[in-house]
Order: structure tokens, then sequence, then C-alpha cells
């Protein structure tokens, strides 16, 4: 991750707390033994899901597994497609997620959305990418990337879309060509959409007069607005009282976020958690706001190494790294939990899936 030197640095004022379950030489904390058998059984009583991308039998595919990391299955079965950066609708009743496939030597990487069981897959856009749903689960938002053959950067996108689920047509924000380069939108990643359907939060790099940052982007107007925060990929808690990002490649922060007022303002930023080695990316708040899961694994620039893989910054959708999914609780400072393992195994971009009585999620 790129870091604007020039950018507020929040101060944090939480103290750190390291990742249970790691390798002994990279722990360096008494956290990393702690016991988590209360958080375990706690979760065990947790009915949402968590879906995530792995990297399997040289294939990127969608699994789906319960909240203390027991039931895992495969969701995608595609050895032919390489699935990745899941993303659920706010009631559970479908899936968003990116679709690679290799074609005359290019990547073509799609937006599509699904069932919560696998079924049902259908097209939203080719050549596109970083998709997320809007507060009523009735329109999906991504952005198209931004040359025409395909680049594997995250930032590497060029304007804002909608694709409405029902009508099955796509309109673009009305600041995709505006004359002011602060407003016309490029270069973003990683955007969230507020629970009042009024902003997007997301990354930006390289764009829209920044080096790097996090925006809040009006759906229905023209306002951009810088967050006092640094970092990148930011998540909403489901009523968008609070947020939770990568502060920088070893730290995870949550902090409190109002939209109520002029435009929004970010405060109360802490530490969730922090490595002194290992990156931490792809923070995502579960339906009820009390857990964030998130990736943990080596970081730097890493080699294409198996079909559908890419050389790049090993935390970006794509690039298979030795990577593992952790979960805490947001508001203590009682130790993590790891839910997934694998030395060869990637397992990020972990995203919560609402499992609701009478909707049609996952089982």
């Amino acid at each position: 991750m790129r870091l604007l030197s020039t950018l507020v640095i929040v101060v944090l004022a939480a103290t750190a707390q390291i990742p249970i379950g790691l390798a002994e030489d990279d722990a360096e904390s008494v956290g990393a033994q702690a016991d988590n058998s209360e958080l375990l059984a706690e979760l065990a009583t947790v009915p949402h899901k968590i879906v995530y991308e792995t990297y399997q039998q040289d294939n990127w595919g969608l699994f789906i597994m319960n909240a203390d990391g027991t039931g895992k299955r495969n969701l995608t079965n595609t050895p032919d497609v390489h699935e990745m950066f899941p993303q659920a609708s706010p009631d559970g009743t479908r899936i968003c997620f990116l679709a690679d496939v290799e074609k005359d030597g290019d990547t073509i990487r799609s937006v599509y959305y699904m069932n919560p069981d696998g079924t049902g897959r259908k097209l939203v856009a080719e050549k596109a990418r970083q998709p997320c749903w809007s507060p009523d689960g009735k329109i999906i938002a991504y952005v198209k990337q931004e040359f025409d053959r395909f680049n594997i950067a995250d930032f590497a996108s060029k304007g804002l879309y909608f694709y409405d689920l029902e009508t099955g047509e796509t309109t673009g924000h009305s600041n995709n060509n505006h004359p002011d380069e602060k407003k016309r939108i490029h270069h973003l990643y990683n955007p969230a959409w507020s629970a009042d359907g009024k902003w997007i939060v997301s990354t930006v790099h390289a764009g829209m007069g920044y080096s790097h940052g996090i925006l809040a982007i009006e759906v229905d107007g023209d306002r951009v607005i810088k967050l006092a925060i640094d970092g990148c990929r930011p998540n909403l808690s489901p009523d968008s009282t609070k947020i939770t990002w990568s502060q920088d490649d070893r730290t995870v922060c949550v902090a409190d976020i109002d939209f109520a007022g002029a435009e929004p303002t970010v405060s109360n930023a802490r530490i969730l958690d922090r490595h002194p080695k290992l990156h931490l990316y792809h923070p995502d708040f579960s339906p009820d706001g009390k857990y964030v899961v998130y990736s943990v694994g080596p970081g730097g620039r890493v080699p294409a190494n198996g079909p559908g893989t890419h050389t790049d910054l090993a935390e970006m959708v794509g690039i298979r790294g030795i990577w593992n999914l952790y979960l805490k609780r947001v508001d203590d400072d009682s130790p993590g939990v790891q839910l997934t393992t694998g030395e060869s195994v990637t397992n990020k971009e972990p995203e919560w899936l609402p499992v609701y009585p009478g909707k049609e999620t996952a089982r």
C-alpha cells in the first residue's frame, strides 16, 4: 500500500494487539499465545457466515465457513474460472464478486452476482472491478478498469457505475466526466456504500488530485470529501456508525464515523490489531457490528506462481501469498482468533454473509 506522506496522522488511543495463532518467531507478543476458547464458543452461536477467496489446486475460488471457522466448503467449484473479492448484499440473499478468465493472452476480469449457495450466476459488467452493494441491496456499484488490457493494480480504474438488478441497466456517476480533476472519479478501489445511501467511501491512489487517501463521494451530488484518516481499504459497519481500515501495512484500525452532519467526519480512531512483521488488510464488520474479520500474511511484491495469479503487492486481488483470516471483537482488547490455516494456501478478502430467518441465505 502506498501512503501520502503529507496526510494528517491520526493519534490512536488503544493498545495494539497482536494476532494470535502466528508462528512463534513472528508473534512477539504474549497475546499470540492467549486462550481464545471463550471467543470461539461465542462465535459458535453466531448465525452469520464468512465468505472469502482462496487459492487451492491452481484455482481461485470462493469458500464459505461458519463464524468460528468451522464448516468450510467451496461455493463456486469452477476450475476454469477464478473467483475473488466476494461482497454480500445487506440482507444476505446475494453475493457479488470478481471472476477472471484468460482470453487471447489477456485477463478478462468481470463483476458477477449469484445466490448465496453459489447458484444463479449473472454477469454485471466485463472489464470491471471492486463492486459493492447499495444499502437496500438493489444496486451494485463498481468501477471500470482504466485500460483496455488488464492491469492487476487495484487502483487502475476509471469512473464509478451503478447496476440496477431489477432493470439490468447501468448508469454512470455524474462525476465521471466532471471538469474539476479533484471530483472526476479516477483510481478508486475498495468502495463501501453508507447505510443512508448518500455516500460511497473509497480508497483513491494517484488520482483526483491525491497521492493517496480515503474519500467520501456523494452518490447523488458532486461533493468529494477527504476523510481525516490515513490508509486504505475502508469498510463501514452495517449501520455506518463505525469505519475500519488498514492504517498502514501492519495495522488495522477502527473509528467512529458520522454521516449526519454537513459532511462525513471521523473521530475516536483506535488500533484494532497490529503486527510488527506481517501485513494486515481487508477488514470487514460483522452484521451486528461486534466483530471484524481480516487477512494476515507476508507483504511485499510477490511473483505470479500459478494459473490465475499475477505479480504485484501481496494484498492485491489476484496475488497469491501465504495469507490467513483472523477475527477480533471490536470493543475490547481481548485476543483474537485465527479462522483459517495453510502453509501453501491463500485465504484472504473475507466478507460477512448475513443469515436471517426467512431469507434465502446460506445455511
